[in-house]
């Protein structure tokens, strides 16, 4: 019988795709892309050109509006949701208060920072999964593929063109009650 993992941070760590140079708890706007694990349709499926979500892709869609509800330093904007992936615009409109949470060793725990980008779309997808395994019998092992993309969206051309990119996408459909 195996006893407790021990973190091993040689063996065990894993390369950040973020800017190394960026504060993502920067004022700003940000357009984010996730994927589902192995690009699995939860969300819904197209029909004649449009995502008609199901009941998972109502709940990806009501936990979007639902952020700035947790995080009030957060605004979203245009998104879409698609079967397998999901594009947003979301914007810090201030700096995330500093909580000053500090582990035994004076440092500050690993994860993100609070507020910042990356706690915030780690809160998104934990409570999209936490909703959709309220309504399973079974729970989603994995339903998101690690780790999500993002650009910083440094002026208004490349705001509208972002705009643009995601609503050439098909219209989304959301399911009756």
């Amino acid at each position: 019988m195996q006893g407790p993992r021990v973190f091993d941070p040689e063996r065990h760590h894993r390369r950040s795709i973020r800017k190394r140079i960026h504060d993502y708890t920067l004022p700003g706007l940000y357009f984010v892309t996730f994927c589902t694990q192995d690009r699995r349709p939860w969300f819904g499926e197209i029909i004649d050109s449009r995502v008609v979500l199901n009941a998972n892709g109502r709940i990806a869609h009501e936990h979007w509006h639902g952020i700035p509800g947790h995080y009030g330093h957060v605004e979203v904007h245009t998104f879409t949701i698609m079967p397998d992936h999901f594009h947003g615009v979301v914007e810090l409109t201030d700096r995330p208060r500093r909580t000053g949470i500090q582990s035994s060793m004076g440092q500050r725990p690993l994860g993100p920072v609070p507020g910042s980008l990356g706690a915030i779309v780690g809160s998104y997808r934990a409570g999209v999964v936490r909703e959709m395994n309220r309504m399973r019998p079974t729970p989603v092992d994995a339903l998101w593929q690690r780790g999500y993309h993002d650009i910083i969206i440094v002026n208004d051309r490349m705001l509208e063109r972002i705009n643009g990119y995601i609503r050439r996408h098909p219209t989304m459909v959301l399911p009756d009650h």
